[in-house]
Formats: C-alpha cells, structure tokens, sequence
C-alpha cells in the first residue's frame, strides 16, 4: 500500500517565493505552475507540472521562451526548479 507524501504548505510557499524572486509571475492550476517572466507576461511562459511531491518537470512553453521546451533548455531549467523545490523542503525541515 503507498503511502502519498502530503505537500507541505510551508515549502510549497517557500517554493513559490523563490519562483518570484527569480523573475516571475505565477499562475496555479491543479498540479502545474505557469510561470510568466515578469514584463513579458504576454510574450512567453513555461508550464511546469508536479509529476511526485516536490519533483517537477516542464511539460510546455510558448513565445519567447519555447525553448524550454526541449533539449538543454529544457534540462537547465529543470535543474533550477529542482534546486529551489529542495531548498524549500530544505529550509522547512530546518
């Protein structure tokens, strides 16, 4: 029997505060982020997507930031959105 990992608030947040900190702005749907660099929010965005607790993957993009739908766009920005959502659970656990 799996046991799913209840998403901590607290992290979550932190989470979405250093999405911010980071130049963009922030639309929520069930388990996906649409993030919108700000100033460009009419231009571009990326979708991101909570494929297990704390584990997130790009699943589009359009306009200007296309590109981070695939190859090492992609994966650079996977990268960083690993490291603020392990920072996050991180600093929580503190």
């Amino acid at each position: 029997m799996e046991v799913e990992k209840e998403v901590d608030p607290k992290a979550k947040g932190k989470f979405l505060k250093k999405i911010a900190i980071n130049g963009f702005s922030i639309t929520e749907g069930d388990n996906t982020l649409t993030l919108r660099p700000r100033g460009m929010e009419e231009t571009a965005e990326v979708i991101i997507q909570e494929v297990e607790p704390d584990v997130w993957k790009v699943v589009g993009a359009s306009g200007q930031y296309a590109g981070f739908y695939r190859g090492k766009k992609r994966l650079y920005f996977e990268a960083y959105i690993t490291k603020w959502a392990t920072e996050a659970v991180l600093e929580t656990q503190g």
